[in-house]
Formats: C-alpha cells, sequence, structure tokens
C-alpha cells in the first residue's frame, strides 16, 4: 500500500512538472526565439493539445489513486484535486477551443480581435500550478505520516 500512495505525488510532481515545463518554459521562449509567429502558433496548438490529453491522464490517474487509498486521501486533497479537475476543465472546454480558433484564424491571414482568452488561460494555469504544488505537499506528507507509522 506504501507503494501505491507513493505514486499520488510522483504522479501530481509529474502533472505540475509537464505544465510547469510547457507552459512556463518551451511556450514563452518558443515566441522569443525569433521562430516565424505562424510557425510558434502551428507548434502551440499541437503542444498545447499534447500537454491537455496528458493532463487527463493524470487528473484520472490521481482520482483513482485517491479514491482508492486511505492514506492519501483527506479532505483537503479532495477538495484540491476537484478544484484542479475544474481549472482543467474549464480550460479544455471554455478556454482552448476559442483559442484554437484564434489561431486558426491567424494562421489563415486573418487577424482576430483581442480576446480575454489568452490571459484567462495563463491565470488560471498559474493558479493550476500552485494548487499542484500544494497537493503534492499534502500527498508527501500523508505519504511520510504512513511510513513513520509503520
Amino acid at each position: 500500500m506504501r507503494r501505491l500512495s507513493l505514486y499520488a505525488f510522483v504522479i501530481t510532481l509529474l502533472w505540475l512538472g509537464f505544465v510547469s515545463a510547457i507552459s512556463f518554459l518551451e511556450a514563452p521562449i518558443k515566441f522569443k526565439a525569433g521562430v516565424e509567429l505562424k510557425d510558434a502558433l502551428s507548434i502551440g496548438r499541437l503542444v498545447f493539445d499534447a500537454l491537455n490529453r496528458v493532463e487527463w491522464v493524470c487528473c484520472i490517474i490521481s482520482w483513482l489513486i485517491v479514491l482508492r487509498l486511505r492514506i492519501v486521501r483527506t479532505r483537503g486533497s479532495l477538495i484540491l484535486l476537484a478544484l484542479i479537475t475544474t481549472i482543467l476543465a474549464f480550460q479544455t472546454w471554455g478556454l482552448l477551443p476559442p483559442l484554437d480558433a484564434r489561431a486558426i484564424a491567424f494562421l489563415h491571414g486573418q487577424v482576430p480581435d483581442a480576446s480575454w482568452h489568452h490571459p484567462a488561460y495563463i491565470g488560471v494555469e498559474i493558479v493550476k500550478a500552485l494548487l499542484l504544488g500544494v497537493l503534492a505537499s499534502m500527498q508527501i506528507q500523508s505519504f511520510a505520516r504512513a511510513v513513520i507509522s509503520e
């Protein structure tokens, strides 16, 4: 059982690593590297679609672990995972489709109007990363308590 509880924070840290590497490192660097805007948008669409799929896999695994193991299932961890899942759902169905449509319009030579979707995505991405960090910390503490009590 200890080994399975270990995976709770490993999955959470892996998820946080993907989000941090793509959203806060790869995406900004791509635009500063002198890559053509159209190429950057094309690559970004593919990368963020892949990231979103990886995030859903991590989310589902996290829920399975949290619901299966009492060691890592605390009220706080359930609330945090629910908040993170809500943010991910909002990004997936509320923000990514309009951002994708905007990128496609730009790639076809149109200049789309400014929208609130991109700043909102950045804001909720920051909040999600912070919540993932807090969740991982809680899971590590739960694991440590379980190991010490045995």
